[in-house]
C-alpha cells in the first residue's frame, strides 16, 4: 500500500482533519486493520467500532478480539450486537442489506455522541469494482455507476456527518501486502468465502474471469466510476435548482411537486427529481429500480390519477398540476380553493375570503375586450346585465347541472363535468362555485357558464377572479 497515496486521499479527497476524532467501522480483517494501523501512523485520533452481525457462532469472539486490537493500539472501543437475520425478514430485505443497514446506523449513533468529524470504513478499490458491476448487471443509470465515493455528506444516515473512504484507491493485494510487511494479523470471516452471496461470487469466480479475458479490466471499471461520478456531481448540483423550482409543498411523510414545472425539465433531470424525493422520503432507500422511475415519470403525464402503488411504501398521484410522492398513509394537505359549508351572497362588486390565502374578486370591467386575450382560467368575464346585483358562492349540491361555455343547448350534469375536466377527486365536495340563483354561473378554474357569456354588443362585463395571495393558481 502506497502510504502517499493513502494520506493524500485521507486529506485531500476525504477532507479529514488530523486533530478531530474519527470514527472507523472496524471488523478487524485485513482491511479495517490496515487502516487502522496507518491512521495510527498519522496519529489521528481514532474511535473505533465493531458491529456484531450475529451470523455465525463465532462473531461474539470476534468481536472481542476487536476490542481487545483497539485497546492495545490505545483506543476506545464501542461494540453492538444485532440480529441481523431477524431485522431482515422483519423488513424484506437481504442479510447482506439488513447487515448494511444496522452496521452503519450504529457507526454513525457512536459517531453523533462522540462528536466525531465523520465515519470512515475501509473500501478498497476492489470494492468499487465489485460494486459498479454489481450494479450494472443488476441494472442501474448513472448514480449507480458512479461507484462508492470518497466522502458523502449528507448520506443516508446523517445530513451533516461525512461517511468517508480512504482506501477507495488502494487494491486489496497492496493491502495484504501492507499487512504481512508491518506484521498484522487480521481476523478472517469465513463468509467473505461464500459465494452463495452475490458479491462473493462477483469477487471470486466472475471478477478473476473477466480480468484474465481482459486484463485491467477491473481498473478500467474504476476509471469509469470515476468518469461517471463526476458527471453525477453536476448534474446534482444543477438539480438543487431544479429542486427549487419545481417543489410546492414538503410534508414529513409527502412531497407536491409542480407538475407543469417538473414536466418541462429534460428527462435527465426529472429522473434525478424522483431519485431526490424517493430519498428523502425514504432516507435508506438505495438502488431505486429503474421501473419505479419509469412508472412514475409516465403517471406524471397524466393529468388526474387515483394513488398508484409505487415503491417502500410510497404511492404516486397527480391532481391538475399537483404531482404527489407520499407514504400510503399520508393525509394529504388541501391547497386548492375550497367554498364555506353555507352558501354566501355577494353583491356586485364585491369580494370574499375563502381558505388559506384564497380571496374571490367581483369588479366592474369597462374594458370587455381583455376576455379575448385571457389565458388564465381563474379570471373570468361575464355579462354583467344578465348577472344582476348578487351572486351565490357556494359548494356542489346532489342534482346540480351545468351548461359550460361552448353548449349552445342542454345542460351536462356538474358531477361528470367535473370527472370530465379531471378535477381532483378530493376537491370536488368544496370546490367554489359561482351562482346566479339556482344556475352555475362559472366554476374557477375551469369553465364559464355559457348563458353568462359576454357578448358583442355587451358595453359593460363583470370581472371575476380567484387569486392566492402567493399567486398561485392550481
Amino acid at each position: 500500500m502506497t502510504f502517499d497515496k493513502f494520506q493524500r486521499t485521507l486529506l485531500i479527497d476525504c477532507q479529514i482533519d488530523m486533530g478531530k476524532p474519527l470514527v472507523l467501522g472496524f471488523s478487524g480483517g485485513p482491511d479495517s486493520l490496515a487502516l487502522l494501523h496507518a491512521l495510527k501512523n498519522l496519529r489521528v485520533k481514532i474511535i473505533v467500532v465493531h458491529f456484531d452481525h450475529s451470523l455465525r457462532s463465532e462473531s461474539a469472539e470476534e468481536a472481542l478480539r476487536a476490542g481487545r486490537i483497539a485497546k492495545t493500539y490505545g483506543y476506545p472501543f464501542f461494540s453492538e450486537r444485532g440480529d441481523v437475520t431477524t431485522y431482515a425478514d422483519q423488513q424484506s430485505m437481504s442479510v447482506e442489506e439488513a447487515a448494511r443497514v444496522l452496521r452503519y446506523a450504529f457507526l454513525f449513533r457512536v459517531a453523533q455522541k462522540q462528536g466525531a468529524q465523520a465515519v470512515a470504513v475501509a473500501h478498497n478499490a476492489d470494492d468499487q469494482a465489485e460494486t459498479l458491476l454489481m450494479h450494472l448487471l443488476r441494472g442501474a443509470g448513472s448514480r449507480g455507476l458512479r461507484g462508492m465515493s470518497p466522502r458523502l455528506v449528507p448520506n443516508p444516515w446523517s445530513q451533516t456527518i461525512p461517511l468517508v473512504r480512504p482506501l477507495l484507491v488502494i487494491w486489496r493485494r497492496e493491502i495484504e501486502e501492507y499487512c504481512q510487511v508491518n506484521g498484522l494479523q487480521p481476523l478472517m470471516d469465513r463468509t467473505n468465502f461464500d459465494t452463495t452471496y452475490f458479491r462473493n461470487l462477483l469477487r471470486h469466480e466472475l471478477l478473476p474471469n473477466l480480468e484474465g479475458v481482459s486484463p485491467g479490466f477491473k481498473r478500467r471499471l474504476n476509471q469509469t466510476a470515476d468518469l461517471i461520478g463526476t458527471e453525477v456531481e453536476l448534474i446534482h448540483s444543477l438539480g438543487k435548482e431544479a429542486w427549487k423550482h419545481c417543489l410546492r409543498l414538503r410534508g414529513t411523510d409527502y412531497i407536491q411537486l409542480d407538475r407543469a414545472s417538473f414536466l418541462a425539465e429534460p428527462l435527465a433531470m426529472q429522473r434525478v427529481l424522483i431519485h431526490r424525493a424517493a430519498e428523502e422520503l425514504r432516507p435508506g432507500l438505495r438502488d431505486l429500480e429503474y421501473k419505479a422511475v419509469v412508472s412514475a415519470l409516465e403517471l406524471a403525464h397524466q393529468k388526474m390519477s387515483t394513488p398508484q402503488d409505487w415503491t417502500s411504501g410510497l404511492c404516486v398521484l397527480t391532481e391538475g398540476n399537483r404531482f404527489w410522492i407520499a407514504d400510503w398513509e399520508a393525509e394529504l394537505p388541501v391547497d386548492w380553493p375550497q367554498a364555506p359549508e353555507n352558501e354566501i351572497h355577494i353583491e356586485v362588486p364585491g369580494g370574499f375570503d375563502l381558505n388559506r390565502g384564497w380571496r374571490l374578486e367581483l369588479t366592474e370591467d369597462g374594458n370587455p375586450q381583455a376576455a379575448t386575450q385571457n389565458q388564465d382560467p381563474f379570471q373570468a368575464w361575464l355579462d354583467q346585465d344578465r348577472v344582476g346585483e348578487e351572486l351565490i358562492l357556494r359548494r356542489r349540491q346532489p342534482g346540480d347541472r351545468f351548461q359550460p361555455l361552448g353548449m349552445e343547448n342542454g345542460m351536462q350534469k356538474l358531477a361528470e363535468f367535473m370527472i370530465n375536466e379531471k378535477l381532483p377527486r378530493r376537491a370536488r365536495e368544496t370546490w367554489p362555485l359561482l351562482c346566479k340563483g339556482n344556475e352555475i354561473v362559472w366554476v374557477p378554474g375551469y369553465r364559464l357558464g355559457n348563458p353568462y357569456r359576454l357578448r358583442t354588443d355587451n358595453r359593460q362585463a363583470l370581472h371575476v377572479h380567484l387569486w392566492h395571495s402567493d399567486g398561485r393558481s392550481r
